[in-house]
């Protein structure tokens, strides 16, 4: 239990207020004396500011003595230890698993985009009509393949019912549009 060590009668002053100062101190439980600070504001309802443990002394009259020794600018000092307490981090060696992770971890399988066989921006950027030749040439699973791969139909509209030179201007309209809108 604490015991009041000695009451201090000039205020103590902080930017936060002025504090009146009580030294306390108790026996440990090594048979170490702790001493300690309160501050009780004086300019405010605020709750009793309680400061860490500031001498450690072998003799309860070890520790009187050291509190009647104590300066006003320690008590600002002690305050301001108070108020903003050291915060220490410490690295904790327990563990925090009870198992380890899995080896493998299951990812759904995205299916794969069909490989185009040419690229309706890089020929629509410069010439819309040499595209409509070039996918011309093209059979229809190719043509099929192209509007997969670079997502020309987003709204997922079933085009296979098409018929080959309508899934080319379906290509070349779409590969319009995205390049009028600034998408590619």
């Amino acid at each position: 239990m604490a015991e009041l060590l000695l009451s201090y009668e000039a205020p103590v002053v902080h930017k936060t207020g002025r504090y009146h100062a009580r030294a306390l101190g108790r026996l440990a439980g090594d048979d170490m004396w702790d001493g300690w600070f309160e501050f009780e504001p004086l300019d405010t309802d605020e709750p009793v500011v309680v400061g860490p443990i500031e001498t450690r002394q072998p003799e309860f009259h070890d520790l009187t003595y050291w509190s009647s020794g104590i300066t006003p600018v320690f008590l600002e000092g002690a305050l301001d230890r108070a108020l903003h307490p050291l915060t220490v981090r410490v690295r904790v060696d327990a563990p925090v698993s009870d198992a380890p992770a899995p080896r493998r971890h299951p990812v759904p399988a995205r299916p794969a985009k069909p490989d185009a066989v040419l690229n309706p921006f890089d020929i629509g950027e410069r010439n819309l009509d040499i595209l409509r030749q070039e996918l011309g040439a093209l059979n229809r699973q190719r043509l099929l393949n192209i509007i997969a791969a670079y997502d020309l139909n987003p709204a997922g509209e079933d085009v296979t019912w098409m018929t080959d030179a309508q899934l080319v201007t379906f290509i070349v309209t779409a590969t319009e549009v995205q390049l009028a809108q600034g998408r590619r």
